[in-house]
């Protein structure tokens, strides 16, 4: 196809469209769609759509992969985006598994999944999504906004687009392929965004491009029954005056100098600590030197301090049947969460088999332990709190789910 561009003073020129495959790289096209998101005719899709926002690029899926782009309006609706140039080969053998994957994740989301994964791809602590919608013009409440958003994903409904420079007959028979799944319980569509290049009077190579759908499927409602698995962990509170023999009547032991500065540790580390998952509860004191982040499935990471060694360190050990079947399923996913650890600046966790699998990382601090040693050895706990939990706890959520299931 080409255009004809016409100026002021009645000449013509002829502008030739890009030939297919031989357009720039994918993230090239994810970077265009992700700074100027309305050039997708979504409202051809859905009309109802809000003008587009984008929240963020490169969004972690654990156990499945990275959404190219999430987008949305302002009242919550969400828009999921892959891009894909069709001279790669894996294109159309990939791209239908690729999109089930990730409906059926979105599926199983609550809006605490979608805060974590969103807070760990923006580096952006809070809820981001309702943040950028009132940036955008949104009304809702923030109650109303996570309720729409909660909803939305629990029915399905989002809007997963196929983006690519040119698409070729067999895989617009993805449309077709994907209008004969049962159970599909959201809208899909493939649009074609064909580029072309000419160069201005100065020379300068100048970029058009012309977004069109080829391909979309109706939204089709189901019914689906999710099986919650928050991953809350009550532990049982001895009192400590219950603690010595004989219990009634006897004065509880006073703690040690250690055990004083231990509590004065923990109580800043907790003040400090935020996690990017909303969900996740609260750290506590597992004794003096520990800290214990709770995860789903009973298991903990196990923050530490140990000046007998000089280290400091984090280890969540897998006990019993059940520990060391969910140890075997994320070993299965050891390059992607490394990989996780290793994005947010982390040293990558030693997986140890054994009775006891371990996932552990420790670091070495050499005495004196100085208010500032001190200082740092907080910061470095709630940064390998924080990753332990995003890279664990969602595969953990969906290991029990599986099993339950």
């Amino acid at each position: 196809m080409t255009l004809l561009m016409l100026n002021e003073e009645g000449g013509a020129q002829l502008v030739h469209r890009v030939p297919q495959g031989e357009a720039r790289r994918e993230h090239v096209l994810r970077d265009l769609i992700a700074e100027h998101p309305q050039i997708l005719p979504v409202h051809d899709l859905d009309p109802s759509y809000g003008p587009l926002l984008t929240v963020t690029r490169e969004l972690s899926v654990p156990g499945v992969g990275f959404v190219d782009i999430l987008l949305m309006d302002a009242s919550g609706r969400l828009v999921v985006v892959e891009c894909k140039l069709w001279r790669n080969p894996q294109a159309r053998r990939e791209v239908v598994g690729q999109i089930l994957d990730y409906a059926r994740e979105f599926a199983r989301w609550g809006y605490e999944d979608l805060q974590r994964q969103v807070s760990v791809a923006t580096k952006r602590q809070g809820n981001v999504l309702y943040a950028l919608a009132c940036e955008a013009g949104g009304t809702l409440d923030e109650a109303a906004f996570v309720d729409r958003v909660t909803r939305d994903l629990a029915a399905g409904r989002f809007l997963l687009l196929v983006v690519g420079d040119g698409i070729t007959e067999g895989t617009r028979r993805i449309g077709e392929y994907l209008a004969g799944q049962p159970g599909l319980a959201f809208t899909f569509g493939l649009i074609e965004i064909a580029q072309y290049r000419h160069a201005d009077a100065d020379g300068a190579e100048r970029l058009m491009v012309q977004p069109r759908v080829l391909a979309q499927t109706a939204l089709i409602e189901r019914l689906v029954i999710r099986s919650e698995v928050a991953g809350v962990v009550i532990d049982a509170v001895v009192p400590t005056s219950a603690s010595g023999a004989g219990g009634e009547g006897m004065e509880p032991r006073q703690p040690s100098g250690a055990g004083l500065a231990w509590r004065d540790f923990v109580a800043r580390f907790l003040t400090q600590m935020r996690f990017d998952d909303p969900g996740q509860p609260p750290p506590r004191s597992g004794g003096t030197g520990w800290i214990r982040v709770p995860l789903p499935a009973n298991l903990y990471v196990n923050l530490y301090r140990s000046s007998g060694n000089a280290t400091i360190g984090a280890q969540v050990r897998f006990t019993g049947a059940e520990g060391v079947a969910a140890y075997a399923e994320l070993l299965e996913e050891r390059e992607a969460i490394d990989s996780e650890f290793a994005a947010a600046g982390l040293d990558l966790p030693s997986w140890s088999d054994g009775e006891v699998p371990l996932l552990s990382i420790t670091t070495s601090s050499p005495l004196p332990w100085t208010d500032q040693a001190e200082e740092a050895h907080r910061a470095w706990m709630t940064r390998i709190a924080n990753q332990y939990v995003n890279s664990l706890r969602p595969r953990l959520q969906r290991i029990a789910g599986d099993q339950a299931a």
